[in-house]
């Protein structure tokens, strides 16, 4: 009980905040979203994706594991979307919609503190490398698959190839790999604009939980989206685990940074390239209400990993 208190007061009540300061944003002033989510997926993407990556101290084996395991993983979600929505015949802005949902996890402003109180430094300098490479994807496969909501393939490949973002993600690897170091001024200015961009996000979901129509977005493409992200993807994590062998603190942190809630980022790239965005947004305000239940439970299930 004592660390759900904690948990809910250090990472929750924060996400809260920010949702509620954004919704009374778009309630009092109507602003242009657009705006922000260039600003998200131009400036500060960019700089957090640098920073992060020119900073990080982890071994190249461990990084192997971690990428390997994200690999296999998002590809199985993704299979996972596409398979559901076709089956359930979601036109294709909605099965963006889910397949965003369930592929990219709020790893990071969410993600990164839980993992530091449950799984303390270790836990959470392996988290980081996951955030990193969630954050390359989602702004790569993640730019794709929104942008296929209202361009065909060969222009949604277009649109990600002219992105800075997959070069900034070029650059922080060769970063990493060749242990390049920034100088302490350049990393600084990364870091204090790439740090920009949880909060912008946050602002950004509730000014769209404030657009959204909520009687509306209660349709069945809602909840059928929000029961793969809540049940599909954590039994999805663990066959990863299981097929790649991974065991102890790896396994855990793995495992339970891929079951968090939605990524709120997925509706960064929605609004910037058009498609469901009431459904992104509806399905990350109810997995996000429905984690303060279950990842205790699965926090307390991995730790026999």
């Amino acid at each position: 009980m004592r660390q759900y208190v904690e948990i809910f007061g250090s990472v929750t009540i924060p996400i809260l905040l920010a949702c509620f300061l954004g919704y009374l944003y778009q309630k009092y002033k109507s602003p242009d979203s657009k705006v922000l989510a260039d600003v998200s997926l131009f400036v500060l993407a960019p700089c957090l994706i640098i920073g992060a990556l020119s900073d990080s101290s982890l071994s190249g084996s461990s990084f192997g594991h971690i990428a390997l395991f994200t690999l296999v993983q998002t590809a199985l979600c993704w299979a996972a979307a596409y398979g559901t929505g076709k089956l359930f015949r979601f036109d294709g802005p909605s099965l963006r919609a889910m397949e965003m949902t369930t592929i990219f996890a709020n790893s990071n402003n969410y993600g990164l503190p839980l993992l530091l109180l449950a799984y303390g430094a270790a836990g959470f300098a392996i988290g980081v490398t996951n955030v990193v490479l969630h954050i390359v994807l989602v702004n790569s496969l993640g730019l794709f698959i929104a942008s296929r909501s209202s361009f065909s393939p060969a222009q949604a490949v277009g649109k990600m190839v002219r992105s800075p973002l997959i070069y900034a993600a070029a650059a922080g690897l060769i970063l990493y790999f060749f242990r390049i170091p920034l100088p302490a001024s350049l990393k600084d200015g990364f870091q204090l604009i790439g740090g920009a961009y949880a909060a912008i996000v946050l602002l950004m979901l509730g000014m769209q939980l404030r657009k959204s129509s909520w009687r509306s977005s209660m349709r069945r493409e809602l909840w059928i989206a929000v029961l793969l992200r809540i049940f599909g993807v954590p039994f999805l994590s663990w066959v990863t685990i299981s097929l790649l062998g991974i065991h102890g603190l790896e396994a855990s942190v793995l495992f339970v940074q891929s079951s968090m809630p939605s990524a709120i980022n997925s509706l960064v790239m929605m609004e910037k390239y058009g498609g469901d965005k009431e459904l992104v947004a509806m399905n990350v305000a109810l997995t996000t209400i429905a984690s303060f239940l279950y990842l205790p439970l699965l926090i307390a299930w991995s730790h026999g990993m």
